[in-house]
């Protein structure tokens, strides 16, 4: 992310590179009444602090406990006074697809290599220790909904979130930016950057990284820094195209100086020019070709860092009467009427093996349905969705076009009702929009009336378990167990912090857990897409090392009918 390199060479070789602060004391000493110090977060950087625990995330996550660990951390800060404004990235797919796709097939890979020392029965700490730096983040964990509590979230769409994010810090005279990218190190602004992956929950310390003394180091300004970072090589300019001629120019401990010294010789004082841009790519590209997108890669990178103008990286957008759905936070709904694909990522799912079935084959039909929900007033369009998604071991990610399913017996309110937020149209339209639920996951549930009795906090466990059931993906005991872990979860019946780490993780175990969470976030966008009250739809009632335990505890000794007596009248007379 951001410059590669970048975050070693400052703390190694940039003098006061690199300073610890203490959070909560320079919000309180930066207080000026009455407007409280500005504290800009992209919250896709936290995954990383909150995914820290990677015995716990191996586990399949303790997703209460992750929760409870951003809502303390957002509370304290606030608590010290400062107010929180959170950026959130939507990508456009179609804009990203090369990027996205390569990403994603490398981290199947990587999943591939750590159930690999799983199935051998590797102990779970080595696991963690051997593939600390990649094992994936828990993406079924729900920062949004905690961010909302502590501060006012932007959602970036066309914009870059890195820009988006430099820009409101600087015209808002922020304090401080948490982000993990070295770009904003390039960016210009007063702002302090304090560093994502170095903050301590516990005592509120964070690494901080010093833009000034980088600037001093390289004795560039900052119009002089946005060529340079380009020519180290970033998300735009790829490292991989710039390395033969950074190897040209200077040994690697060498390179970021000596590339600093021919930056500094250009003629970039008033503005760089297309002659400019050719001239340095002519450079570059010494005795290679130069790539057709070369320029376009160059400009773009520069017009990034220049938080001054941000129109330059803007994707201009033509007329769109879904727009209100994007301010809704309705991505989903807003991808499906507008015709663009929606991504669907794995997390820890083999497609090597047979024991689960195939997880597209999973949750097809449910985008059949839901797809055919949200067109059925717009069939005229289109009747398809494209999926974004990887079908099998050996396909990489691809475009998939799945027909719809428009429902026969039920008739879906028009989209803007379902999002309505006026109070006796929700009212009305909520027994139609759970019967439109049911029959997203089965056609046997849609008039099924032991399901009114379910607390809305169990509504989607209950039809998770009873998909992956009727598809065959798991067994009884396993329904019992993990409906079970979700009252309790749901109901704060036990300690997450006090819970045991396995020592050896149960293959089946951990996948299942990684697929129940994934099963669920479908059911989460269903849920949402028809505008379900919040209460409908927390985030998946699952604790990883709870199932572990209890699992292993289970198979151990026989179940008696006390064990599952609370939940025996939600299990669909034991249908699931």
């Amino acid at each position: 992310m951001g410059i590669r390199h970048l975050q070693t060479f400052m703390v190694r070789r940039v003098e006061n590179g690199t300073y610890t602060v203490q959070m909560d004391r320079e919000i309180r000493n930066a207080i000026k009444s009455p407007k409280p110090p500005l504290v800009v977060i992209n919250l896709m950087a936290m995954r990383g602090l909150l995914n820290s625990d990677k015995r716990g995330l191996l586990c399949g996550s303790q997703i209460r406990r992750v929760e409870r660990m951003a809502d303390m951390l957002f509370g304290r800060l606030t608590d010290a006074g400062a107010e929180l404004v959170f950026f959130y990235d939507v990508k456009r797919l179609r804009n990203k697809w090369e990027s996205l796709t390569t990403h994603q097939n490398e981290n199947y890979d990587r999943m591939i290599d750590i159930l690999d020392l799983i199935n051998a029965r590797v102990p779970l700490e080595k696991v963690a220790e051997t593939c600390e730096h990649t094992i994936l983040s828990n993406t079924c964990i729900n920062l949004r909904r905690i961010a909302k509590q502590h501060g006012k979230i932007f959602i970036t769409t066309d914009m870059e979130c890195d820009q988006a994010v430099a820009i409101y810090a600087t015209q808002h005279n922020a304090l401080a930016v948490i982000t993990h990218d070295t770009d904003f190190l390039i960016f210009a602004g007063t702002w302090q950057f304090w560093h994502a992956n170095h903050i301590n929950p516990t005592t509120l310390q964070v690494q901080a990284f010093n833009k000034q003394a980088l600037l001093r180091t390289l004795g560039l300004d900052w119009q002089q820094m946005a060529i340079w970072a380009t020519l180290a090589g970033n998300d735009f300019f790829k490292y991989d195209e710039l390395e033969p001629f950074l190897n040209d120019l200077a040994p690697h401990h060498q390179k970021f100086y000596k590339l600093a010294e021919y930056v500094r010789k250009l003629p970039t004082k008033k503005k760089l020019d297309a002659g400019t841009v050719h001239s340095i790519l002519g450079r570059v590209y010494k005795n290679r070709n130069i790539p057709t997108e070369a320029f376009e890669w160059f400009q773009q990178s520069v017009a990034f860092y220049q938080i001054d103008t941000p129109n330059a990286v803007c994707v201009p957008t033509a007329k769109d009467p879904f727009s209100y759905l994007l301010q809704m936070e309705q991505f989903f709904v807003h991808t499906v009427l507008t015709g663009a694909p929606f991504n669907c990522t794995l997390l820890f799912f083999d497609y090597r093996s047979t024991e689960f079935g195939n997880y597209f084959e999973i949750i097809e039909p449910m985008i059949a349905r839901i797809g055919g929900i949200l067109l059925y007033h717009h069939r005229q369009e289109r009747q398809h969705i494209t999926v974004a998604v990887k079908r099998n071991h050996h396909e990489p990610h691809s475009f998939v076009t799945v027909p719809v399913i428009f429902p026969t017996t039920i008739t879906p309110p028009p989209v803007k009702d379902l999002m309505s937020k006026e109070t006796n149209l929700s009212t009305t339209l909520l027994q139609r929009k759970l019967q439109l639920l049911r029959w997203v996951c089965s056609d046997d549930l849609k008039e099924l009336e032991e399901l009114s009795s379910i607390p809305p906090s169990l509504l989607l466990t209950l039809l998770v378990l009873y998909r992956l059931r009727q598809y065959g993906a798991i067994n009884m005991f396993e329904v019992n167990l993990l409906l079970l872990i979700a009252h309790q979860d749901t109901m704060d019946l036990f300690d997450p912090a006090k819970e045991p780490y396995p020592h050896i993780l149960n293959s089946r175990v951990c996948r299942l857990g990684f697929l129940f969470q994934k099963v669920y976030n479908q059911f989460l966008r269903v849920a949402k897409a028809l505008g379900l009250p919040e209460e409908y739809r927390p985030s998946a009632p699952y604790d990883g090392l709870r199932f572990h335990n209890y699992y292993r505890l289970w198979t151990s000794k026989h179940i008696k009918q006390h064990h599952i007596e609370i939940i025996a009248d939600w299990r669909f007379n034991k249908q699931t």
